[in-house]
């Protein structure tokens, strides 16, 4: 086994004992929505949970619902790499934060919240990983998940 494969069977390991790969699977959906849906459907429709093979997905409006309800069958087929079995779609706000959208630098983006060393600490976790996308997506979620953790014990 190489040093590769087996970083990311560590990484992969990881991610299910901190239960994040539910996390990190609705991640990469949201980097690459906009790319398996087209707009101007993708700009309607946000994905924003994911458990149990079902992915929700936030709807603007009733025309946009039922849009999505007719497309629903080649939505799953786009979205079956990533083990979606199921979609349940409800009205709510879609609203496409920057973060969300596939940075350019191909470097994860920087929390505020984070000094540059605890940032660069989880990027060096991550460094060995070849495949851009899992790297994006890991260092995101950690960089999120310190940040979350460095709020919560300041309060």
């Amino acid at each position: 086994m190489s040093r590769l494969q087996r970083a990311a069977t560590l990484i992969e390991s990881l991610a299910e004992h901190l239960g994040m790969v539910d996390l990190m699977t609705l991640e990469r959906i949201k980097n690459r929505w906009h790319t398996l849906i087209e707009p101007p459907t993708s700009l309607n429709a946000q994905p924003v949970f994911f458990k149990n093979a079902q992915l929700v997905i936030n709807v603007e409006s009733n025309v946009w619902m039922k849009e999505l309800s007719f497309l629903r069958g080649e939505i799953l087929s786009k979205l079956g790499e990533f083990g979606v079995a199921s979609i349940k779609l409800r009205p709510g706000p879609v609203v496409w934060p920057e973060q969300i959208t596939p940075p350019t630098t191909g470097t994860a983006p920087i929390d505020a919240a984070l000094t540059a060393g605890e940032t660069a600490y989880v990027e060096s976790l991550s460094a060995d990983i070849k495949d851009d996308e899992l790297r994006e997506v890991l260092c995101r979620t950690a960089l999120k998940s310190f940040a979350r953790m460095k709020a919560v014990s300041r309060r």
